[in-house]
């Protein structure tokens, strides 16, 4: 097991008094990365997390988040089931047709902001998951979403579906590539570290990304246009999930003060993350002359009806499984609803 426990003796001037003591312990868990240590999703989401636990378990227990990847993003999952890391994230669709149930989140416009959408994510994976199995050999301890992605061009920007026929268009995930197919285009799915190769040559014509994700994956120079859908066309669900073998590794008590910080208070962290993080995407983008635009409400409602056999086949998926899809659905809809930052408050 990866789990590493350093006893912290006494200083030699105080051995013999300190060896009638008992050692003090420090657990750490290493938390495999595949991102810069910059990127929100390092800063924003897994460093107060770990800091909370820390401070939650007087040092005790300490999440070490890794500076440099041992493998391709997709790989992340089994690098925590095998034991290569103690604990690891990454984005479910990185693995099609792994985490179906799990991305209930992912179906088209199901996310109308990363408060709502992680919220709605966690909640109904903390109610179902175990039902799904989806997770073996390692324990969820959380679940988010990013904010709503735009469709950025390297040409002028579209406003209809027509618009995008024909158009290659990188995707992170699997749902996103089969959205993106049913609306005409070309899916062209690569991780994120490969995002700015494929469109500064031309691999890809348009990319799907949170405003954030443009200026720091260095893809701005490469863009003309950008196009919001409303509603938020697709989400990407990530994880985070903790080696079995070292989750029931822990103490009673540490596991309850990841718990305490997890689920739910990642979910708020990822919120305030991507919301952050897009505003800085969006000075970026406004500094380099990129012209937004919206698609039209017309061509909104239109890829609305294409895009329901996703959630068709969703259902099915959880039909051949036993499981409660309709129910799941209807209760992340509902969290959606419960959760959503779009609220008009303290008004007569």
């Amino acid at each position: 097991m990866a789990i590493r426990t350093l006893l912290v003796g006494a200083t030699a001037l105080s051995a013999i008094a300190a060896s009638a003591l008992p050692a003090s312990a420090e657990t750490v868990i290493r938390v495999g990365n595949w991102l810069p240590m910059h990127h929100l999703i390092v800063t924003g989401i897994l460093e107060p997390w770990a800091e909370a636990i820390a401070l939650e378990t007087d040092g005790e227990l300490k999440m070490e988040i890794m500076t440099s990847a041992l493998g391709p993003p997709p790989a992340y999952f089994d690098m925590v089931i095998d034991g290569t890391v103690d604990a690891g994230w990454g984005v479910s669709g990185h693995n099609p047709g792994r985490f179906t149930m799990t991305q209930v989140m992912d179906l088209p416009f199901s996310s109308p902001d990363p408060w709502a959408g992680s919220a709605a994510a966690w909640s109904a994976y903390e109610r179902y998951g175990e039902q799904y199995g989806e997770h073996e050999g390692a324990h969820v301890v959380g679940l988010f979403v990013h904010s709503i992605p735009y469709l950025h061009t390297r040409g002028e920007p579209i406003t209809t579906l027509n618009g995008l026929e024909g158009m290659k268009v990188r995707v992170g995930g699997n749902v996103t590539g089969r959205i993106i197919s049913a609306l005409g285009g070309t899916p062209v799915q690569l991780p994120p570290t490969e995002a700015q190769t494929a469109m500064s040559r031309g691999v890809a014509d348009a990319i799907t990304f949170p405003l954030e994700s443009i200026d720091f994956f260095s893809i701005t120079p490469a863009i003309k246009g950008s196009v919001e859908i409303p509603g938020g066309l697709y989400t990407d669900t990530f994880w985070i999930a903790i080696n079995q073998g070292v989750w029931d590794g822990l103490t009673d008590v540490q596991r309850a003060a990841i718990e305490k910080h997890s689920g739910m208070s990642i979910a708020l962290l990822s919120g305030w993350a991507w919301t952050n993080g897009d505003t800085v995407g969006k000075a970026a983008l406004d500094e380099a002359g990129v012209k937004f635009v919206t698609m039209d409400e017309a061509s909104v409602t239109e890829a609305k009806e294409r895009l329901t056999v996703l959630t068709d086949e969703w259902l099915a998926e959880a039909a051949s499984r036993d499981l409660p899809g309709q129910e799941i659905l209807d209760y992340a809809r509902g969290m959606v609803e419960a959760y959503t930052a779009d609220k008009t408050v303290n008004q007569k």
